[in-house]
């Protein structure tokens, strides 16, 4: 049949079929080059999250801080976030408590993606516990890096109230069931208790840091320093407590190039959300009720931190 035999309905239809394929293979060319995702697009981000000031279990509502359950959660977040290549601890911080930093410590170690620290001003006790559980750990060369210890303080105010005329009774059942109260000091048995519970959190932090840095600390050198003392950044890079010193800046370009991230990363913050009004009452109401609790209590003071 030649194009000639063909009638001009056919021939139209066959004119539009032509058009339509045509515009619409334009259209998708179109659409490919202008929206098509350039490499970028695919690029794995550096989340950030901020360790600052002592590292407790929860904070208030009004501080700017995190607290341990809240950076377990961003730690959560990040890790499941596809978008995400590599999580960046940007710490500062004196250290904390024993249970709040090891709940930080046990998320770190369970992470699918890399991980690195940088201390800033301060990484130590608990915060270079935590920085330790990372798979790379950068610090600025003026920064206090180290003071692995435990410590435990127990007020005694009772000379104080001798003083002012005050008698306090504490009433226990269970021979040291008062043991660490301000009212009275400790007896030799009660000090022996705190230091062997002392002992314990101390050997096990040391055990654990020698695992997370496994192959770069060496136990004889490690056991020299780890006494109590700080470092600064430079020392730290000398007792192989840090892997490198680097500025901010340069430390998160690091961390990008060790998760296999190309040019400059880009960068995604974690921030603790603005307090509501409803925050504002229900916050101090608690206040409140726990410093009221707490003054009538005869419950002991006596904490241990890392």
């Amino acid at each position: 049949m030649s194009f000639k035999s063909l009638n001009a309905k056919t021939i139209l239809l066959i004119v539009a079929v032509i058009l339509v394929f045509l515009i619409g293979s334009a259209v998708v060319l179109s659409l490919f080059t202008i929206s098509a995702p350039s490499s970028s697009y695919f690029t794995k981000k550096v989340a950030v999250i901020p360790i600052k000031g002592e590292i407790v279990m929860e904070r208030s509502s009004f501080s700017p801080e995190f607290g341990a359950l809240a950076i377990v959660e961003k730690l959560e977040e990040a890790d499941a976030d596809p978008s995400v290549g590599v999580i960046f601890l940007d710490i500062d911080s004196p250290g904390g408590s024993v249970v709040a930093t090891k709940q930080i410590v046990y998320k770190i170690r369970e992470l699918n993606k890399p991980s690195v620290a940088y201390i800033g001003e301060a990484g130590a006790s608990g915060a270079y516990y935590v920085a330790a559980a990372t798979d790379y750990v950068i610090a600025d060369s003026g920064s206090i890096v180290g003071s692995i210890g435990v410590i435990s303080i127990i007020p005694n105010i009772e000379k104080l109230l001798e003083n002012w005329g005050v008698e306090v009774e504490v009433l226990t059942e269970g021979k040291f069931k008062g043991s660490g109260s301000i009212f009275e000091s400790l007896s030799e048995e009660e000090k022996a208790l705190f230091l062997n519970i002392m002992e314990e959190v101390f050997v096990e932090f040391k055990e654990d840091i020698l695992e997370f840095r496994q192959g770069k600390l060496q136990r004889e050198k490690f056991e020299e320093i780890a006494d109590g003392r700080i470092l600064s950044g430079k020392q730290a890079l000398e007792a192989k407590l840090v892997d490198e010193l680097l500025p901010r800046e340069q430390a998160i370009e690091k961390a990008a190039r060790l998760a296999g991230i190309e040019g400059k990363p880009s960068v995604t913050t974690y921030y603790k959300e603005e307090p509501s009004i409803f925050d504002l009452f229900f916050v101090g109401g608690k206040a409140f009720a726990e410093g009221f609790k707490e003054s009538i209590s005869d419950a002991g003071s006596a904490s241990i931190k890392t």
